[in-house]
């Protein structure tokens, strides 16, 4: 994924039809810096608890690359381990709870400037004292899915 652009909205839609048209999207890196919002796709039913929800596609997140998106109303933070792991956590800083958002391989809190390392969810600064929640994440073929 280009650091600089939102994911396309064919993949959107794709992904966004394919858990019933749940709200869910995966933007692209430093959305501070180029202050285009992350698009999001409509809100429909609720996600049930553990189930698998495509977030994006795995060729859009590069290795070492982190991104943001949303699964049923929530905010979650990837990040591209290597070719086959992606990690996933709940983007809700453990200092106040503002949105996470990617920086380069962390992520950054813009409330109070704490920020995490992407690999493992664990503080680099704080404020915050606790790691990101981790989330589970997968590959199922050319997707990168969270279970909600």
């Amino acid at each position: 994924m280009n650091p600089e652009k939102s994911l396309p909205r064919r993949s959107l839609l794709l992904g966004a039809g394919a858990v019933g048209g749940s709200a869910l999207a995966l933007s692209a890196c430093a959305a501070s810096t180029t202050g285009t919002p992350a698009a999001t796709a409509p809100a429909g039913p609720s996600v049930p608890a553990g189930t698998a929800v495509r977030v994006g596609k795995l060729g859009d997140v590069q290795v070492g690359g982190t991104a943001t998106g949303k699964i049923d109303g929530k905010t979650v933070v990837i990040f591209r381990k290597d070719e086959t792991t992606v990690l996933a956590y709940d983007a809700a800083c453990t200092h106040a709870g503002c949105p996470v958002a990617p920086a380069g391989e962390d992520f950054e809190c813009p409330c109070h400037g704490s920020s995490f390392k992407g690999s493992d969810g664990s503080v680099v600064n704080g404020p915050a004292q606790a790691p990101l929640a981790k989330l589970k994440a997968a590959i199922d073929g050319e997707w990168i899915t969270v279970s909600a």
